[in-house]
């Protein structure tokens, strides 16, 4: 396998991680930011609202409807339907049940102000939470990871996440919405690189002109001459052939 550096022409193929103002905090619909997406030249958009743990977070039936009512495809965008679901102890539960996870398309797993260890939160319990995440079949993302209010042991769980078969989110806003975001992350990404364990870039839109807006992240992974091939949204075909692989989900080509 070539193992290419991220040149300065590349971008991705599509957002892994967006919101819309169903959630109550965002505020574009879901067909403006499929509409970026396409200004953008993407191949498809992850949408991910969150679990109901968060305040005005989705109920399980928003979930089961996604499928129901919004296409595969919308002016040429593949629509991923998943979640951002709020890990809720350092048991590893979720605000959103097995069953409902192994029905979406995309499954990202964040720690928020929803988590409520039994102990104290502190970098050991964080490390519990994580290890635990990472032997969920059903969680396919870790979400912004390096956020410095939830800091932890990074290699430890970097290790864990390659021996889960996770993917590590570099989140593009989270340097502007968490601040001390820009070190954590970059010895995430390091740690990432040095483990072989891939990763995606994504927006964390909250509006749709931050759909795909992840020059920070492209940055992060040229100074750090990351391989093109651990990016996994660098590619659609790359893409595809992941979530053929975890979920047997074959995307339009």
């Amino acid at each position: 396998m070539s193992r290419r550096k991220v040149g300065k022409s590349l971008n991705i193929a599509g957002d892994t991680h967006t919101h819309t103002l169903a959630c109550g905090h965002a505020f574009s619909t879901l067909g403006e930011n499929i509409a970026a997406a396409g200004a953008r030249g993407h191949r498809f958009l992850c949408y991910t609202e969150h679990g109901p743990a968060m305040v005005k977070g989705m109920n399980p039936w928003f979930f089961q409807n996604q499928r129901r009512s919004v296409p595969r495809v919308v002016d040429g965008i593949v629509v991923l339907l998943g979640c951002e679901a709020n890990i809720l102890d350092e048991t590893g539960a979720m605000d959103l049940s097995q069953e409902l996870l192994g029905q979406l398309d995309w499954v990202i797993a964040s720690l928020h102000d929803t988590f409520r260890p039994q102990a104290e939160p502190g970098p050991q319990t964080i490390v519990r939470a994580w290890k635990a995440v990472a032997q969920n079949p059903y969680v396919d993302c870790i979400g912004h990871l390096g956020n410095p209010r939830m800091a932890c042991d990074y290699e430890t769980v970097v290790r864990y996440f390659k021996e889960g078969d996770k993917i590590v989110e570099l989140n593009c806003s989270s340097h502007k919405v968490r601040p001390g975001s820009d070190a954590t992350c970059r010895q995430i990404a390091a740690l990432c690189k040095a483990y072989g364990v891939p990763m995606v870039l994504s927006s964390d839109a909250h509006f749709y002109t931050d759909v795909g807006e992840v020059e920070w992240g492209l940055n992060l992974v040229r100074d750090l001459e990351i391989p093109e091939e651990l990016i996994l949204n660098l590619n659609y075909d790359r893409f595809c052939a992941e979530l053929k692989r975890r979920r047997d989900i074959d995307l339009p080509r």
